[in-house]
């Protein structure tokens, strides 16, 4: 991570890319919206959790913290995606 700038740069643009995919597949399949908005609702609350988070642990560095941050986020969206995709397939 070069800096918190850019960390939360990448954050939007996951949550950009996400929030896409659920719209897509939305307007593909209008019956199944409301499973869709939940999962956008769950992108975005992911978003505001990781792009509002503090350091409070001084046992760990903000490399460690920020490191980790990104990893659970990445994962998480990439969980919500996959939801997303077997919902489009079905």
């Amino acid at each position: 991570m070069a800096n918190k700038r850019q960390f939360k740069k990448e954050l939007s643009l996951i949550l950009e890319l996400v929030i896409e995919e659920c719209v897509f597949t939305a307007e593909f399949d209008e019956k199944k919206l409301s499973e869709i908005e939940d999962l956008a609702n769950d992108a975005i609350a992911e978003f505001n959790f990781a792009y509002s988070a503090r350091k409070t642990d001084k046992s760990i560095s903000y490399k460690a913290f920020y490191s980790a941050l990104k990893e659970q986020y990445y994962q998480k969206m990439l969980n919500i995606l996959e939801k997303v995709s077997s919902i489009r397939k079905a």
